[in-house]
């Protein structure tokens, strides 16, 4: 299996989860960035949400990756 996407997703704490449109889109955009094809179908999983803080923002973090 080649290259694939891996990409962290940062919400509010308390937020909803990210969509799979939310999670499609930042899939897409690391493939971009990558100069990787576009996979508009692939399939992902997700995992989270992991409590952190960033510059005192209290968030909920997400990592998303192509399966």
């Amino acid at each position: 299996m080649g290259p694939s996407a891996l990409v962290v997703l940062r919400f509010p704490r308390g937020a909803s989860a990210p969509d799979a449109e939310a999670v499609r889109e930042a899939i897409a955009t690391d493939r971009r960035r990558m100069r990787l094809p576009a996979a508009p179908d692939t399939a992902y999983r997700v995992a989270g949400p992991y409590p952190i803080v960033v510059d005192g923002r209290t968030l909920d973090e997400y990592v998303a990756w192509e399966v």
